[in-house]
C-alpha cells in the first residue's frame, strides 16, 4: 500500500508533545514505541484525556508522563473547556499537539494555529461526507465505509481547524478493503498503517516547521 509521506530527518533536540486522548492509547503507545527506538525525535512531556478511567492514562503513567483529566461537562463553554486545556499545555512547554484518538472538540485559540495534528481513519476529504465529522470515529467510521461500498480506504493525518475533520490534510495512506472484511478486521488493518503514517509524519511536519518551537 502506498505511504505517501516523507520520513522525518535526524534532529538533535526533540520537540515537547502534547498528547490528548479519549480512550485505550494504542497512538500513545505507538509513538512512546518510535521515540524509543530513535526514529522520532520528541518527548512527549504531557498526556490530557476527556474521560477518566481509561488504558491511555494507565499507558502515561507507565512512561511516568504527567497526565490529567479535563472533563468538557466541568465546563460551561468550549472556550472555557478550551482554556483549561491549554494553561495545562502551557504549563508543559507544549510545541506541538497530536490528537490520538481524541472525541472532544477544542478551540483553536490564538497562537495554537497550525500547532494541532490529528490523524482519521479514511480518506480525506473524500471520504468526509459519510465517514468523518461529528460523531464518527473508530468502528463507526469503518462501517460507513463498509456501507458505502468503498473499495479502498486509509487514513489521513490534518491540521486540526475549528470544524471537525476539516483541516487541510498533511499525509495518507492507502488500505484496501477486501471481501469479508467487517469494521473489526478493516480497522485493524487501518491501524496498523496509522502506526507508521502518524509519526513519519509528525516528524515531517516538525521538519517542516521550526518556527513552531518554543
Amino acid at each position: 500500500m502506498p505511504l505517501r509521506c516523507l520520513l522525518p530527518e535526524t534532529r538533535t533536540t526533540p520537540w515537547n508533545l502534547g498528547v490528548l486522548l479519549s480512550g485505550a492509547g494504542r497512538t500513545l503507545e505507538n509513538l512512546l514505541d518510535v521515540i524509543d527506538r530513535g526514529e522520532l525525535e520528541a518527548t512527549v512531556s504531557i498526556v490530557i484525556s476527556s474521560v477518566p478511567g481509561v488504558r491511555g492514562l494507565d499507558v502515561a503513567a507507565a512512561a511516568a508522563i504527567p497526565h490529567y483529566v479535563i472533563r468538557r461537562g466541568g465546563h460551561d463553554s468550549l472556550e472555557s473547556y478550551s482554556a483549561a486545556m491549554y494553561e495545562r499545555l502551557e504549563a508543559h512547554e507544549v510545541d506541538l499537539i497530536v490528537m490520538a484518538g481524541y472525541l472532544r472538540k477544542m478551540a483553536i485559540f490564538p497562537g495554537w494555529e497550525g500547532r494541532i495534528l490529528n490523524i482519521h481513519p479514511c480518506l480525506l476529504p473524500d471520504a468526509g461526507p459519510y465517514a468523518a465529522g461529528k460523531g464518527l470515529f473508530g468502528e463507526r467510521v469503518h462501517t460507513a465505509i463498509l456501507a458505502k461500498g468503498d473499495a479502498v480506504t486509509g487514513a489521513t493525518v490534518h491540521l486540526v481547524t475549528d470544524d471537525y475533520d476539516e483541516g487541510p490534510p498533511l499525509a495518507w495512506v492507502e488500505v484496501p478493503v477486501v471481501p469479508g472484511d467487517t469494521p473489526v478486521t478493516l480497522g485493524t488493518r487501518v491501524f496498523q498503517a496509522e502506526k507508521v503514517l502518524y509519526p513519519a509524519t509528525i516528524g515531517e511536519y516538525m521538519n517542516a516547521h521550526p518556527e513552531l518551537r518554543r
